[in-house]
């Protein structure tokens, strides 16, 4: 049995007729009356009724034509998701990203990537930067969004896609916030506040890094609060319990009870951005694509690096 006995099957059940049905499988009519017998073989029943006059299906033919339809629709969709999973057009796709990811980028990079791929089914997970990059490391996820700085031991590729700066965070009405209209402040000047910054153990290199841009300006933070994602950090600050460096992005979106100041001074460890993080060796065609959308994307939205 195989799939042109089917295929002769499922024509001659709907014609009902060998001359026509020959023709329209562009064979000849004995060729298709061997194969249609072979299939009869094979079954072990008789499937078409013949008289000198017409052919129609016996009752065994008619309980076996819908399954034999659809035998064939399956294999045809089994042929067309092949083709389109090897050319990164169909599939599974899990995505870990880190909250602040869900600010811009990633909202406009799903819709991006559903309206050129409809067909790939995307698995989101939100989660901190280590331990996404945990998870793609073990293979138990394709592909990440995290924020950077971040660490890079597994040997996974970090594709920056937006690179951004820290900005200073501060409550309203509280004694740490500068005068009206100040739009720059000086860090040094917060040296006595206390701090909201990232968790040493789940986000290590973006506490690291808010340490860092502190001693740049002569003083050690007074870490009073720790928080797993940035958002946890602004809300911190607004209920009054300090002040915090959290990403530019931030400032997009207007707290009713915090302030967003640039740093007048910026250095080099002031720099943060948002990366793509996955396994280049066996990241699949499906994964390829969503690296490209993305990357295709930040470029337009004039936020990749130079």
């Amino acid at each position: 049995m195989n799939l042109r006995q089917l295929q002769h099957f499922v024509v001659l059940g709907e014609v009902l007729n060998f001359r026509r049905a020959a023709d329209k499988l562009h064979i000849v009519q004995p060729a298709l009356t061997a194969s249609i017998r072979r299939l009869e073989s094979e079954f072990g029943v008789g499937l078409f009724e013949r008289t000198t006059r017409d052919v129609k299906l016996s009752a065994a033919g008619r309980a076996a034509l819908p399954e034999v339809k659809r035998a064939l629709q399956q294999m045809d969709r089994a042929r067309r998701n092949a083709k389109a999973t090897q050319t990164g057009e169909w599939g599974t796709l899990k995505v870990g990203f880190v909250g602040s990811a869900s600010m811009a980028l990633l909202p406009a990079g799903i819709r991006a990537f559903r309206t050129k791929f409809p067909d790939v089914v995307l698995g989101l997970q939100e989660s901190t930067g280590s331990r996404i990059v945990d998870l793609i490391d073990k293979g138990q996820m394709d592909v990440g969004l995290i924020r950077t700085p971040a660490v890079n031991n597994r040997g996974l590729t970090i594709h920056t896609l937006q690179t951004q700066r820290f900005m200073v965070v501060i409550p309203r009405g509280s004694e740490w916030e500068p005068a009206r209209n100040t739009k720059k402040v000086r860090l040094q000047d917060l040296a006595n506040a206390p701090f909201i910054t990232f968790s040493r153990d789940e986000s290590p290199m973006l506490h690291l890094a808010v340490v860092s841009v502190c001693r740049e300006a002569g003083f050690t933070p007074n870490i009073v609060q720790e928080a797993i994602q940035v958002q946890t950090v602004v809300t911190l600050v607004e209920s009054g319990l300090g002040v915090g460096l959290v990403p530019s992005v931030c400032a997009q979106h207007k707290p009713a009870n915090a302030s967003f100041f640039e740093l007048a001074k910026q250095t080099p460890a002031c720099a943060t951005g948002l990366a793509l993080v996955y396994d280049a060796g066996s990241l699949s065609p499906v994964g390829r694509r969503f690296v490209q959308t993305l990357s295709e994307l930040a470029e337009q939205d004039g936020s990749a690096p130079v």
